[in-house]
């Protein structure tokens, strides 16, 4: 497993019988009263949110990168 902050990612490399597989999991997440899950902290501000998006955007861009990595591996 590959965990950045909010995401984890979970490679299975691939066998000559099996293809690889990614998946990606949340781990970082506040439930509402509402039952919705939030994956940023509330924010009081545009710069605060933007903040908050791009840094998900980052890792997000970091599991594409290594989901590409371990799909060329097989």
């Amino acid at each position: 497993m590959h965990v950045f902050g909010a995401f984890e990612l979970d490679i299975q490399p691939g066998t000559p019988d099996n293809p690889a597989s990614v998946r990606a999991a949340l781990l970082r997440y506040t439930r509402g009263e509402d039952g919705r899950l939030y994956i940023t902290p509330e924010c009081t501000s545009y710069e605060e949110i933007e903040g908050q998006i791009n840094a998900l955007q980052d890792e997000l861009d970091e599991i594409r990168e290594r989901a590409r990595r371990a799909f060329q591996v097989a």
